[in-house]
């Protein structure tokens, strides 16, 4: 599992010219007498990445090397920008599910999605910025594995042709009974395997083996307990980890997942999310706020990157207590109070802000774009130092109470709590 070769000479066919940012990056996937490594223009590379491409600055400065993309339209900026910080690019190519509606058993949906496939490779394969290909994103979910991992195949046989430099990446949505056997079986032209794994990232390097793959493979998301993963209340709403027990399932993660296979069967990884994105809420995944304050995952994962201490300490925020008030049976414009466990490693004041925000009537699966649910005006009384006086919303539903903890260094931690207001 090894992609080798020399770049073509330039020609009317090869893209853009891009030797004015750089050469060419030739990328191996080498077989060392303990297992993988990924060897980028003739060095060793371990992946220190995220999702992610916000904030670039930041990560470098915290210890990162590495971003992925989930698909390759319209990049050229930050490919020049991860460049010229010293950041290499997972480049992704959007292959198209089965769920969204798309036929592959139409033969122009294939040959459509293939010509997109050669155009961003052929634009993309001699910026210096490229790391590898991921070849889809958890094509297969929703849908059927034979089908996705024959559009993988195609896709990434189609790439082998147009570039021997740059490895393929078969990216899937953990890793199933036997989802990783199969890529190895059916998918040839796929050189490293990309696990999407959350709650069962700990778990990836002895799984994989149960399956009989022992081969490369990449940790391409990992996180806190996914939502589908976790507890609920009784009326629905999946429970939100605050930021302490957050940071502490991404060192988990990457200690058991990562960490213990560096030299081995792992090339690395991208933490998931290098920024924030509305999934079932606006904080459940996001390494950074919306404000682009970092939280204390961020610090776990650059003890990791660095190998060393931090300097700076984001805000330890690990609960938010309500009194006064059954969370499951809040009436209509009821009073309560609220209070934050957080605490600053740096003895930094803390700044609380608190919000009653709706619960989302949008949930999708897999990541697709959700609707942003609004903030209920009025429903913060007072607040001082950690606590805060609330009234409910008037309305009958489902709502969180949110608090976000910054520590004026542009650090942060956040937590929220559900409660259902009934009549």
């Amino acid at each position: 599992m090894t992609a080798t070769g020399c770049q073509a000479a330039p020609g009317p066919d090869d893209g853009p010219d891009w030797s004015h940012i750089g050469k060419p990056s030739v990328v191996q996937v080498r077989q060392t007498a303990s297992g993988f490594e990924l060897v980028r223009n003739g060095e060793p590379f371990f992946v220190r990445g995220v999702g992610g491409q916000s904030a670039l600055d930041r990560l470098v400065e915290l210890g990162g090397n590495a971003i992925r993309t989930w698909d390759a339209e319209g990049i050229d900026d930050l490919l020049n920008e991860a460049h010229a910080k010293g950041l290499a690019v997972q480049v992704g190519i959007w292959l198209q599910h089965e769920r969204h509606g798309y036929d592959y058993n139409d033969p122009e949906v294939r040959r459509t999605q293939l010509d997109k496939v050669r155009r961003l490779v052929t634009r993309y394969r001699s910026h210096p910025a490229v790391l590898a290909w991921g070849v889809g994103n958890e094509v297969e979910l929703g849908g059927d594995l034979s089908i996705a991992l024959r559009a993988i195949e195609e896709a990434a046989a189609l790439i082998k042709t147009l570039d021997t430099d740059h490895p393929t990446v078969a990216i899937v949505a953990e890793i199933g009974d036997d989802k990783a056997s199969r890529i190895a079986e059916e998918c040839p032209s796929i050189d490293l395997l990309g696990v999407n794994s959350y709650g069962g990232a700990p778990s990836v390097p002895e799984r994989l083996l149960e399956q009989g793959y022992d081969g490369p493979y990449l940790i391409t998301e990992f996180g806190p307990l996914g939502h589908w993963e976790g507890p609920s209340t009784h009326w629905g709403a999946p429970i939100e980890a605050p930021g302490h027990q957050k940071a502490q399932v991404y060192a988990n993660s990457y200690v058991n997942g990562i960490q213990s296979q560096q030299n081995g069967r792992c090339l690395g990884s991208f933490a998931f999310l290098w920024g924030n994105k509305q999934e079932t809420t606006a904080t459940w995944f996001g390494l950074l706020l919306p404000t682009g304050e970092t939280t204390e995952a961020v610090d776990r994962l650059s003890e990791f990157w660095t190998g060393g201490p931090i300097e700076h300490h984001a805000p330890v925020v690990t609960g938010i207590e309500l009194t006064g008030v059954t969370p499951g049976s809040v009436r209509p414009g009821q009073a309560f109070a609220a209070a934050v466990h957080a605490t600053d490693p740096d003895g930094d004041a803390l700044e609380v802000e608190w919000q009653v925000i709706q619960e989302s009537a949008d949930r999708r699966s897999g990541g697709d774009a959700e609707q942003i649910p609004p903030v209920v005006p009025g429903c913060v009384v007072a607040s001082e130092g950690l606590t805060a006086q609330l009234t409910a919303p008037t309305k009958p539903g489902a709502y969180r109470v949110f608090v976000f903890v910054r520590d004026g260094t542009n650090r942060a931690g956040t937590a929220n709590v559900p409660i259902l207001v009934v009549e």
